[in-house]
């Protein structure tokens, strides 16, 4: 009979091949509760189960009232429409781990658990102020190399400029330059950004501040994008809110 060959170690050798198959097997396991348990979370919200694609779209209200997301939210609500703050790239990997690719302040362009993603979500009535964007049927196909042209930006410092123009990346902005159709276009239309308070029609202090501080204008008209008008597009179909 052949013999698993020994390592020469005083730990138990090499693994024989039929633990190394059980821990591959568990940790699939472990993954596979993961998910559910996620589903059953985010489910119990509103008493309906829910299941997320690759390349969804994850638009939320950030949790917090720093100045930033106050700034975003004044300069970007709509009518009976939640002033989201932010958007992620959800990816579910080779693993079956669920993560979201996100353009944040401070970090940049990270890659974040989907429980941590949902621990900066702001709750209203114990409901997540968190919708789901999903392509329509036929922008699907750019999915795959979405993803991987979200993480080529890795790394990326965030912008807070939200100049498209630079080597830094804000949250919408990393969707849009990641999802591009067949030819290479990008399938996000820019619009023209305001900084301007929806409500006075002035400046925002905040913006005021910053754009100071960096000694650059106020960069009121310019192309660019946000969570807020983004999760309007034409190209989206909102598939779940859980608020």
């Amino acid at each position: 009979m052949d013999r698993i060959p020994d390592s020469g170690s005083d730990d138990g050798g090499s693994i024989p091949p039929r633990c190394t198959s059980n821990l591959f097997f568990m940790k699939h396991l472990m993954s596979l509760y993961i998910v559910i348990g996620l589903t059953l979370l985010i489910g119990c919200s509103n008493n309906k189960s829910f299941e997320f694609n690759n390349g969804d779209l994850l638009f939320i209200v950030g949790a917090g009232n720093s100045e930033l997301l106050s700034a975003i939210q004044n300069s970007t609500a709509k009518d009976k429409q939640l002033p989201f703050t932010h958007v992620g790239i959800l990816e579910i990997t080779d693993m079956n781990d669920t993560v979201v690719i996100e353009a944040t302040a401070p970090e940049g362009v990270i890659i974040t658990p989907i429980r941590k993603f949902f621990d900066k979500t702001a709750t209203l009535n114990n409901k997540k102020l968190l919708a789901v964007g999903r392509l329509k049927p036929e922008y699907q196909y750019v999915i795959p190399q979405a993803i991987i042209n979200a993480k080529n930006y890795l790394g990326r410092s965030y912008d807070y400029a939200y100049d498209e123009e630079n080597v830094n990346i804000y949250c919408s902005e990393l969707v849009r330059f990641s999802f591009k159709d067949s030819i290479g276009c990008l399938l996000f239309d820019p619009i023209a950004m305001t900084f301007k308070n929806q409500k006075t029609g002035q400046f925002d202090p905040f913006w005021i501040k910053i754009y100071n501080n960096m000694e650059l204008e106020i960069p009121e008209g310019k192309n660019g994008t946000n969570p807020t008008d983004m999760f309007t597009s034409n190209k989206l179909d909102i598939v779940r809110t859980f608020y």
